[in-house]
């Protein structure tokens, strides 16, 4: 009696790498008649050359935070966080005020008339030591 030969099947995880930001510090020179041509790197393309924030937080970094803080697994976190965000965004469009407790208010204030109405938000922090509030 013949027995069978068992088989495996090896999945490969690929992974894209992201691409590095390249970053160039000015260059320093002792002449009184610096321009800036002299403070970019000639061997860097313009588009090439990223600014990195780092006070920028991004929605990634929102996902991780909530993911860690309640132990939710990420994908139900980014559904949760996706949504909330979207709504903000619609009922911000709409001219709606919007309070949000621990943050604050965040409300919809036109500037301007006629062809140049802007829409501005406007988002007043509470501050935890005292109650003072802040507009940003």
């Amino acid at each position: 009696m013949a027995t069978k030969k068992k088989t495996t099947t090896v999945l490969k995880k690929t992974t894209k790498l992201k691409p590095a930001i390249k970053t160039t510090a000015p260059v320093i020179s002792d002449t009184a008649d610096q321009t800036t041509a002299d403070m970019v790197d000639a061997t860097a393309p313009e588009e090439a050359v990223k600014v990195v924030d780092p006070n920028m937080i991004k929605k990634k970094d929102i996902y991780d935070h909530v993911t860690i803080t309640t132990g939710l697994r990420k994908r139900e976190v980014r559904e949760a966080v996706d949504c909330l965000l979207e709504y903000f965004h619609e009922c911000l469009s709409d001219g709606k005020n919007i309070q949000a407790p621990p943050l604050g208010k965040i409300r919809a204030v036109e500037q301007g008339s006629g062809e140049n109405t802007k829409m501005v938000y406007k988002l007043k922090l509470k501050s935890k030591d005292d109650g003072e509030k802040k507009v940003i």
